[in-house]
């Protein structure tokens, strides 16, 4: 069950915007190249959202090995529930349970604002992913494909 892989080799903390360097580190190691002034400006606009951001950092040296951030979606075809809008941890700490820690810090999150569930979206490319969720007590509700307009 989700909540029994809590333990990980790292301190779990809110994100903040001094830890922007990292994060942008963390953006592009999951495959969206970010530079640090870019991830200053999300965090800065994110500020209005409602949303759960948190770190993972090493109790080796404190450096971030990873990071959740979590949103509230609101939308018209159904009741509000909470989204797992990214997730990653540094490919050297992979395999320490940060990855399951940082996701139950984010179903806490949840549950505090009464959500009733937490979605993920996984692209195809990443094989082993689904596993990890599945391992969490995540199952498969749906397979879609997205669409992009350049505007």
């Amino acid at each position: 069950m989700l909540l029994a892989m809590e333990t990980a080799p790292a301190h779990i903390r809110p994100g903040r915007t001094d830890d922007a360097p990292a994060l942008a580190r963390l953006c592009t190691e999951l495959g969206y190249p970010s530079a640090e002034a870019q991830v200053r400006e999300r965090l800065r606009r994110l500020g209005a959202a409602d949303h759960g951001l948190f770190v993972a950092e090493a109790e080796s040296d404190g450096d971030l090995c990873g990071v959740v951030d979590v949103h509230e979606r609101v939308v018209l075809e159904e009741d509000p529930f909470a989204e797992l809008i990214a997730l990653v941890v540094a490919g050297d700490a992979r395999g320490e349970g940060i990855g399951s820690a940082l996701v139950a810090e984010a179903v806490r999150w949840a549950r505090a604002r009464d959500l009733p569930k937490l979605w993920v979206r996984v692209s195809l490319w990443r094989e082993g992913t689904p596993r990890f969720y599945e391992s969490l007590g995540f199952h498969l509700y749906k397979e879609q494909r997205v669409f992009e307009l350049t505007l």
